[in-house]
């Protein structure tokens, strides 16, 4: 049987590009953006976290160790997605929204372990704060700005309370 390699081509063709596309794609070389992010050490401020698209972070954002040094961490992310806002940055609105329920939750859970009486208020803010960053992620996504400072305001007010009853 003789072979027309012109008509063998075409069928070969594409096998060699699959080929070729799947050893690219097992290279261990991995562009910046998959790279795996460093943890951020427990005693800094943490970098504002990205969120991915089902609103977890993508940076994690690692808690202090003790209520006020969490206290701390979320003022910290507070002033950026403040300034974010009032600069009109609304892209970076998610990021710093998620890296704030990281770490109210920590903080809750943190407050419930010293004082467990709390945990009941805690439970309720936490979900306030959980639906606010979700909120404040789609409204930014939209580049809806007066809607984003509105659900901010109500992000700062439930924190407040937060605050009330945790302590600091």
């Amino acid at each position: 049987m003789k072979m027309n390699w012109n008509k063998s081509a075409v069928f070969v063709a594409p096998v060699l590009l699959v080929l070729a596309a799947a050893l690219m794609g097992c290279s261990s070389e991995k562009p910046a953006a998959q790279a795996p992010a460093a943890a951020a050490p427990a005693d800094s401020s943490p970098a504002p976290a990205a969120a991915g698209e089902q609103g977890e972070a993508a940076v994690a954002v690692t808690p202090a160790a003790d209520i006020a040094g969490i206290w701390t961490q979320i003022a910290g992310e507070q002033a950026r997605l403040d300034t974010a806002i009032q600069s009109g940055q609304l892209k970076d609105v998610h990021h710093l929204a998620f890296g704030i329920r990281d770490l109210v939750v920590a903080l809750a859970d943190k407050a419930k372990a010293a004082t467990p009486a709390v945990g009941g208020k805690l439970d309720g803010m936490v979900a306030q704060v959980k639906a606010s960053a979700s909120k404040l992620d789609e409204l930014g996504d939209a580049g809806n700005l007066s809607g984003t400072q509105a659900e901010y305001a109500k992000l700062q007010s439930v924190l407040a309370a937060i605050k009330t009853v945790a302590g600091k």
